[in-house]
């Protein structure tokens, strides 16, 4: 993408304004209009006083012209600020809107940080660039297009050299840009390094401190900086470089005016103001060239987040009009994998030929060891990922015919990570039910047996639960996570290993909830402690991403195969 197409793209989300923008951009123009008219009414103002004539008037309104001048400018830009900051944030929340509704392997393959660092620094970039347009970028044009054909209609020799200047200025500016082009996309993929790391170590800080890696990241986040800089600072010095040449430039130019002037001034051709007029012309010129400079230098650097950020955005509207299906009827909870295959990205292990149906109101029990596809089948069954062939229905409804929104809504889940957010225990109860009120909060968290703890706390419902629910123990977490789901009360149920973090006592009271909970729903259930499943009308074991047994829990015990060897190594007898 060119760098005029990154900026033209970045200047899009400035529509929704359309009326304002227009607004302020045209009384931009207008300031630029006035810019190229004072160095006139100035330059007449020196030939009033050199002829002795009686100079107060064009000075009154010079000073008049000015002032107003000013005020508009002021107001002008307080409105532009306004308006960048208010786009800024509209961008964000609909960037986070739609990113965060991204499919949880488009997050997977991206990273968290990624994503995250994308967002923030291209919506900081483009605050600027929408800052600028609205200020100067339009109105710079204006005024470099009115200056040259007035500078060549009061004088072309001094004219020709405010040509040279602006041909000096872009041919400068576009060698920097070709030279530091690389230099750019590195010192980006450096950001990413540097956020990253920052993401990952304090996310996992209690890991850090555990295994007494405190100094030796702090050392890393130092080497990642140093790679930064050490991509950082060509750049910079080149841009250094460019600036030189360009105020280089600029002298030589003033200074050719002032000569070129002083004598055409000896030779009766020119008066003295109109090479102050020329003066004012050339000092225009040189803060409008420094202004396009400065915007293209912004832009140039900009491109390679910007870039990142469109093509982000192009991947959630895909998924958005991919998503775009009828939401599924009212659920019964008849499940059915038909023929279902499924690999990670690379060939990675997954799912092969899965094929079985869970009537309405049944417990499945998934079990087998570590890496067996246990994760991966439910995973498939809320449209986490969609299988490469075969297909899964939901009383009779292909799921991948129906929307994703709508088929989560049927489904509560508890997974091993209870997934809390910092916020207060009633607010994590209620995810699912957003509206829901307190007495059904309570009464969820009495099913969860959580109740009792959470009204011992000092603030009890309201209490925050810290970052990933940092201020509870793993079993008030892992309750907290079973009352949201009880409370969510949706047709199908999803739990893995929902009571693993449970002591025995308080996991026989959990059971006796998610039984009850369960008894009208079809309930899918992960479990590691095989004793948890006597209960599951139909027992899953699967190995290797397949399923090698399926029947009931005691026609599985009774038979010699890999169910009833699980059984054994679990310490209960076949």
């Amino acid at each position: 993408m060119s760098l005029t197409q990154v900026y033209l793209k970045s200047l899009v989300p400035l529509s929704r304004f359309k009326f304002h923008v227009a607004t302020i951009v045209v009384a931009n123009v207008l300031l630029a209009v006035a810019a190229v008219l004072e160095p006139i009414l100035f330059g007449h103002i020196i030939d009033a006083i050199s002829r002795r004539a009686h100079e107060l008037k064009p000075l009154a309104t010079w000073v008049c012209f000015a002032i107003l001048t000013t005020v508009f400018y002021v107001l002008v830009a307080r409105s532009a600020d306004r308006l960048a900051h208010k786009c800024r944030a509209a961008v964000l929340a609909e960037s986070y809107e739609h990113f965060v509704a991204m499919p949880i392997s488009w997050h997977n393959k991206r990273g968290a940080s990624n994503v995250f660092q994308t967002i923030v620094r291209a919506c900081e970039s483009l605050f600027h660039i929408w800052l600028e347009f609205m200020r100067s970028h339009l109105a710079t044009f204006v005024a470099l297009g009115l200056l040259i054909p007035t500078a060549m209609l009061t004088n072309p020799l001094l004219g020709t050299i405010l040509i040279a200047l602006g041909i000096a200025y872009w041919w400068i500016g576009r060698a920097v840009m070709e030279r530091t082009k690389d230099g750019q996309v590195a010192v980006e993929k450096h950001y990413h390094n540097v956020f990253s790391h920052l993401s990952d170590t304090i996310t996992n800080v209690s890991v850090l401190h555990s295994f007494n890696r405190v100094e030796t990241e702090a050392n890393n986040l130092r080497r990642f900086i140093n790679d930064l800089l050490d991509a950082q600072f060509p750049v910079l010095d080149w841009w250094a470089v460019a600036s030189v040449l360009n105020r280089l430039a600029a002298t030589i130019s003033m200074t050719a005016i002032l000569l070129i002037g002083a004598d055409l001034v000896g030779h009766g051709e020119l008066s003295v103001g109109n090479v102050v007029t020329f003066v004012g012309f050339a000092t225009i010129m040189v803060g409008r060239l420094d202004q396009v400079r400065a915007f293209a230098t912004q832009t140039f650097e900009a491109s390679s987040k910007l870039e990142e950020f469109h093509a982000l955005q192009g991947e959630a509207k895909a998924a958005r009009i991919a998503d775009r299906a009828p939401p599924i009827p009212h659920v019964r909870g008849r499940v059915e994998f038909r023929d279902v295959w499924f690999r990670f990205d690379g060939g990675s292990c997954g799912v092969s030929d899965i094929s079985f149906v869970a009537e309405p109101g049944q417990t499945v029990a998934i079990v087998g060891p570590t890496g067996a596809g246990k994760t991966t089948l439910i995973n498939l069954l809320q449209r986490i990922y969609d299988p490469q062939e075969g297909t899964i229905l939901i009383d009779g409804i292909d799921i991948s015919t129906v929307s994703k929104t709508s088929i989560r809504e049927q489904v509560a889940v508890v997974l091993q990570d209870a997934g809390l957010l910092n916020r207060s225990i009633a607010s994590n109860i209620k995810l699912g039910r957003e509206h829901a009120s307190m007495d059904d909060i309570r009464m969820a968290a009495a099913a969860a047996a959580a109740d009792e703890f959470i009204r011992r706390r000092p603030d009890g419902y309201d209490a925050l639960v810290g970052d990933k629910g940092s201020r509870l123990s793993g079993g008030e977490r892992q309750r907290i996570a079973i009352a949201r789901a009880i409370l969510k009360s949706a047709p199908i149920l999803l739990l893995d290993e929902a009571t693993s973090a449970l002591d025995v006592e308080t996991e026989a009271m959990v059971k006796d909830a998610i039984d009850y909970v369960a008894r009208d729903r079809t309930t899918f259930v992960i479990a590691h402690r095989l004793s948890t499943v006597r209960g599951a009308d139909l027992v899953i074991v699967m190995n290797d991403g397949r399923i090698v047994e399926a029947g009931s829990y005691q026609s599985l015990q009774r038979a010699s195969g890999h169910f009833s060897r699980l059984l054994e190594a679990s310490g209960i007898a076949a």
